[in-house]
């Protein structure tokens, strides 16, 4: 059967709701990392949702380069910054 593109969608749904359990899971029990490393971890997890979202669904995989670039490059640089400050 051919199903159209967005019947998939729950899969991406079922994706950022496990890495949201994940993070809260790792916050929750703050594991031996240390607070520094367990806040660094959860916003790399962050980071993967943010560019999940605007992948599939803010539509920017088929926008045009710079667009792209401008979206991508201020998740990294707001990850980046409160990454630095957990240092």
């Amino acid at each position: 059967m051919n199903y159209p593109a967005s019947s998939r969608l729950w899969l991406w749904w079922l994706w950022l709701s496990g890495l949201t359990l994940l993070a809260a899971l790792l916050a929750e029990q703050g594991l031996s990392l240390g607070q520094g490393a367990l806040a660094r971890l959860v916003l790399l997890l962050a980071w993967v949702k943010g560019f999940t979202v605007i992948e599939h669904y803010m539509g920017l995989r088929h926008a045009p380069r710079w667009l792209r670039l401008v979206v991508h490059g201020w998740l990294l640089l707001v990850t980046g910054l409160l990454m630095m400050s957990f240092c």
